[in-house]
């Protein structure tokens, strides 16, 4: 089918088009006379273009606020937008077909806001809660609960009981398109990675075909460690697109996961929390675009975002140019500093967007690796003078030390002393896998020796994965020194010269250390050894909050695509009729498609956002009836689905 008989078939009345936007975290620096009013602007400008595309909902990926209990000031200036924006007597074509009494477990009502009849909402939110505004304290009530009670947010995805998960959809249908939508609140990586492991999270997925299935989620997803972000293959492969909260660098344009062939999404923060580098990307909101099995997201720059450049320079390909090895290398790092300085201003005012509510005042983040302490000079005093330039002139420039490490310093497994360990074992007794790991660290020469770990250590180790199979042991372990070498280090005075002499001092103790080691394995079982041995406690992983400086990524502002109505500004202005609505469906409904699955309607292999996304079999027509009917669907983290 042709790319014009393909856009004829699109009816602008069964697209389901929504706003999406993540990370929001409104109050965030509110004090701040510079800054306190960026995490506000950005999120009227998200409202507004979703009143300028007559958008049928807004999904948020989680993080509304930046914490937990926002201040009064931070909910009143909330609500004061939601009420602006939100409210209207603007019909709304969507139709709830899933059980509300399931979906919004937690909420007053019971009921989604738009169905209430003591509310006139024109603009449905639907949104997760992230790790800053999770429930906590008496009552584990969120700040969204308060929304969520007020009627201006279809709170979702939110869990009680962390010992199991069982996703319930919601489900809506426009026309002839149908849309199934899964919530994951944010959980502790470390919690849910266990979950996966053991098997208990569930989706309930609808019996019947044609459903556009989305899912929402805010953890961790660059890779920080084997239980500290959720890897995609863990998710189910029946999903079309997730929605991806958490990580700030922009990465809207759906990416496919080439395993489990569905897209993700990563909208990204709508202001800057850290002057991190993924932080300096542009800024954007979506809007998704759905017909029946097709979807194209279309991205959205932000135009009142401050101007934000970061910058990290080696200052070793400096060295001889400057010539840091002699005079003052102080003062001459500060006349490179101030040098950059101007340059990075420059940079940024050609990131302003002409909008009349977007802060002038740039955010520069200059970062110096420096090979010696001596280039290092106080940033403070050299930052007041750009007061009134920059907006964050005391932060503005950081030092990290480059720590270069000889080849020679490295110790690398002696594979021919474990081989000779392995067959010595094998000849004196039954070869077991912790005793060949033992006789080969008793072994091996004094270069390759374990420097802070017991080597009795290493054999439990070996033992506890290989009999009981338990995945957490080496994790345990690790946690368990580097918290004993902690607590030696402290109270003691400690520098170059001497560390090496101090960490001597902490081995003399590694026999008794080790024993304190079994006992804390041993009392974390909660039952006695032996094969299959996962049982875990809940309480003795901890929930340690995930940082938010995520990896960066390229910069997408050559290739954004906003719809028609994306650079208009100012007021609210008239909402029209279904006219413009129907003109700016159809308008987000062109381009090209490519499927998901076998075959589509064309052999573009690059087209990915300006098109709508095609399978190979059409949906069969939908019915209230039918979409009732769900069937539950276990998977576990390293199966893929049928």
């Amino acid at each position: 089918m042709s790319e014009s008989t393909q856009n004829s078939t699109i009816d602008p009345e069964d697209t389901i088009k929504i706003l999406v936007a993540s990370d929001i975290h409104l109050g965030y620096n509110e004090k701040d006379v510079i800054r306190g009013e960026d995490s506000f602007i950005a999120f009227e400008e998200v409202l507004q273009h979703a009143l300028e595309n007559d958008v049928d909902a807004i999904i948020l990926g989680g993080d509304l606020f930046h914490i937990a209990n926002p201040s009064t000031n931070t909910l009143n200036r909330c609500t004061r937008l939601l009420k602006t924006y939100l409210l209207g007597d603007k019909p709304i074509k969507l139709e709830f077909l899933s059980d509300q009494n399931e979906n919004f477990l937690e909420s007053l009502n019971k009921t989604v806001n738009y169905e209430d009849p003591n509310m006139n909402i024109a603009i449905p939110m639907f949104s997760i809660h992230g790790n800053h505004d999770d429930p906590s304290g008496f009552g584990r009530i969120s700040s969204l609960d308060l929304l969520s009670t007020n009627g201006y947010v279809n709170y979702f995805g939110k869990w009680t009981d962390l010992t199991k998960i069982n996703i319930s959809p919601i489900l809506l249908k426009k026309g002839e398109t149908k849309m199934a939508l899964y919530g994951l609140s944010y959980i502790s990586d470390a919690r849910l990675a266990r979950l996966f492991n053991e098997a208990k999270v569930f989706l309930e997925k609808p019996e019947d075909s044609g459903w556009f299935n989305i899912m929402v989620l805010h953890q961790n997803r660059a890779d920080r460690g084997p239980k500290n972000y959720l890897p995609e293959k863990s998710l189910p492969a029946f999903l079309d697109l997730v929605i991806w909260g958490h990580e700030h660098d922009c990465r809207i344009i759906p990416e496919e996961n080439v395993s489990k062939k569905f897209y993700v999404s990563q909208p990204g923060s709508t202001v800057a929390t850290s002057l991190a580098e993924g932080e300096a990307l542009d800024k954007c909101c979506g809007i998704l675009s759905i017909h029946k099995s097709l979807f194209r997201l279309d991205p959205i720059r932000l135009q009142t975002v401050r101007p934000f450049i970061f910058e990290s320079i080696n200052m070793a390909e400096y060295f001889d140019e400057l010539r840091l090895d002699e005079g003052d290398v102080q003062q001459k790092m500060q006349n490179f500093a101030a040098e950059k300085i101007e340059e990075l201003i420059k940079r940024a005012e050609e990131k302003l967007t002409g909008n009349q509510k977007q802060p002038k005042l740039p955010l520069i983040r200059l970062r110096l690796d420096i090979t010696d302490v001596e280039q290092q000079f106080n940033s403070i005093r050299f930052g007041q003078q750009y007061s009134g330039r920059v907006a964050n002139p005391q932060d503005m420039v950081v030092f990290k030390k480059k720590i270069t490490r000889a080849k020679d310093e490295a110790k690398p497994l002696d594979k021919e002393a474990l081989l000779e360990a392995f067959q010595n074992q094998r000849e004196a007794t039954a070869n077991r896998a912790e005793e060949v790991v033992d006789r080969y660290f008793k072994e091996a020469s004094e270069d390759k020796q374990l420097e802070l770990l017991y080597c009795k250590s290493m054999s439990e180790l070996t033992k506890r994965m290989v009999d009981y199979e338990d995945d957490d042991a080496a994790d345990s372990i690790v946690k368990f020194y580097e918290r004993q070498v902690l607590q030696h280090l402290e109270g003691q005075v400690i520098n170059e010269d001497n560390i090496d002499e101090v960490l001597e001092s902490f081995r003399s103790t590694k026999r008794d250390t080790h024993n304190d080691m079994l006992k804390m394995l041993d009392s974390r079982s909660q039952k006695g050894p032996g094969p299959n041995d996962r049982t875990r406690s809940l309480t003795h992983d901890s929930d340690e909050e995930d940082a938010d400086n995520p990896k960066a990524s390229s910069n997408i502002s050559s290739v954004l695509a906003p719809p028609a109505s994306a650079t208009a500004r100012g007021g609210r202005g008239s909402r029209g009729g279904r006219g413009s609505r129907n003109t700016s469906a159809a308008s987000t409904a062109s381009g090209r498609g490519r499927g998901k699955g076998k075959g589509s309607s064309n052999n573009s292999s690059t087209s990915r956002i300006d098109s709508f996304m095609t399978h190979t079999a059409k949906p069969p027509a939908s019915s209230r009836t039918s979409s009732r009917n769900i069937s539950k669907v276990v998977y576990i983290s390293d199966e893929d689905d049928e």
